[in-house]
This record gives C-alpha cells, structure tokens and sequence, in this order.
C-alpha cells in the first residue's frame, strides 16, 4: 500500500515537473511577462472545479461509482471549458495547448486511479 502512496506521490510530482516543461517549451513565461491574463483563467477554473468537487463529496457519500464517475466529468468538462476560452480569447498564446497535453495526461491518470481504487474494492 505504501508503495501505491509513493507511485501517486511521484506522479504528481512528475506533473508539476511536466507542467514547468511545457510552459517552459512554448514560451508561456514570455506571455505572461507580456501581460497576457494567462493566470485569470486557471484560478477561476481551479476554484469551480474544487466547489464542484466538495458539493458533490457532500451529496453522494452512497455510491462511490458514481461518485467517481461525476468527478471525472466535472474534470472533463472544467478542462474542456479551460481549453477553449484560453483558445478563444487569449490570442497569440500558445497556453491552450500546455493546457491541453496536461489536461490529456491528467485525464488519463483519473482513468487509471479511478480503474485501480473499483479493482481494490471489489
């Protein structure tokens, strides 16, 4: 079990790293420096995706399927909507797509979170 800890652990870690990456890669610093509002859309992103998540913690304590169900939608559709007004409004950056390799990734590993904790209940 600890070893799963430690798997998760290096896997966020490997996310952040990945993130700094590819900021790094298609020059989103330069952006920001430049006066870009690239950061406006993350954190209201990122605080509805966290509301959405403690409402539906506290609504659906029953079933866990569904409950993770419900929080691998609220990721793809808060992402989704992310990518999009990054794509639509920021124009002449390049976030979108930092945004959309994180978000595919980020995906991926809910998949394999979700897939790996129903495997161990059942």
């Amino acid at each position: 079990m600890e070893i799963v800890f430690f798997l998760w652990f290096v896997i966020i870690i490997g996310f952040a790293f990945l993130r700094m990456f590819l900021k790094k890669r298609f020059g989103i610093n330069q952006e920001e420096q430049a006066g870009i509002p690239v950061k406006k859309f993350e954190r209201w992103n990122n605080w509805l995706m966290i509301l959405a998540i403690i409402v539906l913690a506290v609504n659906m304590q029953n079933s866990l399927e569904s409950f993770f169900f419900w929080i691998f939608m609220i990721f793809f559709v808060g992402n989704a909507t992310q990518i999009f007004l990054e794509w639509k409004y920021l124009k002449g950056s390049r976030k979108y797509q930092v945004s959309l390799i994180n978000s595919m990734l980020g995906g991926l590993a809910i998949i394999i979170f979700i897939t790996v904790a129903i495997t161990q209940m059942n």
